[in-house]
């Protein structure tokens, strides 16, 4: 027997029929654009306001030769308040098969919360290696569980995905843990270990689960559900194994064939 107050496909969380309208995605987006800008401009009149005090004589050109950084404090004033606002409003998503009816608690969760993750790496941008730290500090904050040094270029669903320490994504890889078919929506956690490395433009789907020290070649594709055990060398469309690496961290490639084929990755 159900008991009251249950979270069922279709139903809020005391049991009702939800509005089968979509949520209003637009609104939204535009109240935390604006909160965010409103919630940012005290912060950069207060930096004008300390600097007019410390040097009250400051001439008119040096004010305008520091417009430059008046503006990285004012992006980066916005852009972490912004982060902050979406963590907020995330809701939760249950793993699983759900319809694509506004109906469905689940789909409306998922539609608004990628709506957000958008908005937000279309603020911060998409990150080269050498901003790793801003990349792996902002998809923490959206929910992503990542160990120490781990980095994505583009991770779709951050509370779905897990990565282990020392783990990078190259540039262009997509981890993905959601996707459609037909009129379902297929949620599913993807696990990747330690020390991995998942070479640029490669795919990865819901439900993969990536071992210790595994090594995907660049542009593969790992299916759904996918295995790789530990310390293993993976490439292709889809990806297969083709390898194995040492103790020495040697890779050792099955067949000749198979050899040039990765050395063309």
């Amino acid at each position: 027997m159900m008991k009251e107050g249950a979270n069922v496909e279709g139903t809020n969380v005391n049991g009702k029929k939800l509005d089968a309208k979509p949520p209003n995605v637009p609104a939204i987006l535009a109240g935390v654009i604006v909160g965010s800008a409103i919630a940012a401009f005290p912060v950069v009149v207060l930096l004008c306001y300390l600097l007019y005090l410390l040097f009250p004589n400051l001439p008119i050109f040096l004010w305008i030769a520091l417009s430059p950084f008046f503006y990285v404090v004012a992006k980066w004033s916005f852009n972490i308040i912004l982060l902050r606002v979406v963590k907020s409003l995330i809701r939760p998503m249950e793993e699983g098969e759900h319809e694509m009816d506004f109906g469905n608690i689940n789909f409306r969760n998922w539609l608004l919360n990628t709506s957000l993750f958008t908005l937000v790496i279309s603020f911060w941008g998409m990150f080269p290696l050498g901003q790793a730290g801003l990349a792996h500090y902002m998809m923490k904050t959206l929910g992503a569980k990542l160990g120490r040094g781990a980095a994505a270029s583009l991770i779709t669903d951050p509370p779905l995905i897990e990565m282990g320490d020392g783990s990078y994504a190259g540039w262009g890889a997509i981890i993905a843990s959601h996707t459609m078919d037909g009129k379902r929506l297929s949620l599913k956690r993807v696990k990747i270990g330690r020390n991995v490395v998942i070479g640029g433009y490669t795919v990865v789907f819901p439900g993969a689960e990536i071992g210790d020290g595994a090594l995907v070649g660049a542009m593969s594709l790992v299916p759904k559900d996918t295995r790789i055990p530990p310390r293993t060398v993976w490439a292709g469309v889809p990806a297969r194994q083709i390898g194995v690496i040492d103790e020495k961290g040697n890779i050792i490639i099955h067949k000749k064939e198979e050899a040039e084929k990765f050395a063309g990755f």
